[in-house]
This record gives C-alpha cells, structure tokens and sequence, in this order.
C-alpha cells in the first residue's frame, strides 16, 4: 500500500497502517514526508461517486465560518479503486467545554439556509442512493426523496409488508397539519455519534456528511435515535436556536427515514422498528 499511496499523493510515504473507519471502507492511517493523512478506499460499483460526493459536501462545510470538518487533500482513482484522502486528526477526550461547542456548531450549520429543500447533487447515505431533487414544500421532499424509496425497497426485498407503502403515504396527509413554517436548513444528514468526532482541544468536528437542505430537526432525531450525543447538548442548542412547537411528536416521524435505511442496509429487528413508527402515526 505504500506505493499505492506514494502515487496518488506525489510524496514520500513511511508507513501505511489500517485504521477503523466504518463498515463501507477501508480506512487508513498514512504517515508521509509532508504529514500524516486519513484515506478512505473502496473498490465498489459506486465508490468514487460516493467518495466524490463526500468531498464535495467537505468543502462545503469547510467553506462555512465556525465549522470544522477534515480538509480534503485529493480524491482519486487509481489501480480500480477509488480514494479519499483527508487531514490527519487525533482524537481527543470530550471536556467541559465540548457540549457547548458542538451545539454552537451545529446551529451554525442548521442557520445556512437555501430557497428550496434539496441540494444540487444527489450523494449517499451510508452505501445508499439519497435523491436530493428540489422541491419547495419540505412534506413532498421527505415523501418523495426520503420515505417513499426505501420503504419501496424494503418492501421489494420483502423485508417490510407492501401495505406498509400505502400505510407511509397516509401519515403524511395527516403530518400535513402537525408542521409549522419551515425554513430550509443546511443539514449534516447522517448525525449519528459516530459522525463527529472530537479533536485534542475538546472542539467538535463532523465527519461523514451527507447533506442536504431539509428541516433542522432531522439532524435532532438522528442524534437522539441511538443516542451518544449528552443531554445538555440539546439543551445548548435549544437555547441558541428554538426549535419549533411539538417537535418531540416529530422525532419518531423523521427517525422512520433513518430506521428505512439500516432496514435496506441491514435488516433484522430494524423492520419490525419501521412498522412501529408508522403504525404509531397511522
């Protein structure tokens, strides 16, 4: 791997050691003449699409005061694989000080706003398709880009009940009247515990974007659905920017798109989980 690397990056490398780096890379820890730098490898049908989809979303929240993600050194193809090579950063301990800047970050982040919900490009979410086409009313969008996809593909690999496509639909003509005005924020999109990390000066970074412009209290059920995130956080958060009226009947209704995707990604109990939530706001 060490003339792998050597080529891509056009420095001398020392040395080339495997890292944990999720479940749909490799990931690696590489030591060069000009620093030390963070890959992610995949030899998959849509890896550099995928890989070139993240990078771009990188730059964007680099370019975004306040925020901090790894910077992105190069992305290529190479020998039938695609990379993605990253700033190096060693992880530190959560500190006092850690809750307050995550929230700051994130309402920062949830402050970018845009005209419609969507993005310009679609990316991923996980190993998935995630269409971002734009719409201006956030219910269609969540519908049409988020829900109605997987839950058709859970339910063609027979991991979810057909009825349970029209029974999705029908909770959406009901949600109509539970949505307050909602303004496009920029979202993280996949805000799991394991999606930020924190850096040896106690500050959060995020990792592994998947963004797009959506309602901010994704982000929120997300960290909330298999928790990692400490409470004052929220708190924090709330604090800097409101969330809206009855945004706790909403959590559920927004986890169903992140539980869809472990359902398409992983199956098992996450199924029965999917019907849970829908027959709860059926």
């Amino acid at each position: 791997m060490i003339s792998f690397f050597s080529e891509i990056i056009d420095c001398k490398v020392f040395s080339v050691r495997s890292v944990h780096g999720g479940d749909i890379n490799q990931a690696y820890k590489i030591d060069t003449v000009e620093g030390i730098y963070f890959a992610k490898v995949n030899d998959g049908p849509v890896a550099s699409k995928m890989l070139r989809t993240e990078s771009v979303a990188l730059l964007l929240l680099n370019s975004i005061k306040g925020i901090r993600v790894p910077e992105v050194i190069r992305i290529a193809d190479h020998d039938n694989r695609s990379v993605l090579i990253l700033e190096w950063i060693e992880a530190g301990k959560a500190e006092r000080s850690t809750s307050k800047d995550l929230a700051e970050k994130l309402s920062i982040l949830h402050y970018v706003s845009a005209e419609n919900f969507g993005l310009d490009y679609d990316n991923y979410i996980g190993s998935l398709p995630q269409v971002n086409s734009y719409s201006g009313n956030w219910l269609d969008f969540y519908y049409l880009n988020r829900i109605n996809p997987q839950i058709k593909s859970a339910a063609e690999s027979g991991k979810i009940p057909v009825a349970y496509i029209g029974k999705s639909e029908q909770i959406f003509k009901k949600m109509k009247n539970e949505m307050p005005d909602i303004q496009p924020s920029l979202l993280h999109g996949d805000l799991w515990s394991g999606n930020y990390m924190i850096d040896q000066t106690g500050k959060a970074i995020f990792i592994d974007p998947a963004i797009y412009y959506g309602h901010r209290e994704m982000d929120i059920a997300m960290m909330k659905l298999f928790g990692g995130f400490p409470d004052d956080v929220f708190e924090i958060y709330n604090n800097i920017y409101p969330l809206e009226t009855g945004w706790g009947k909403r959590t559920r209704f927004y986890q169903l798109y992140y539980i869809l995707v472990h359902v398409n990604l992983f199956g098992g109990s996450y199924s029965s989980s999917a019907m849970s939530i829908i027959d709860s706001y059926a």
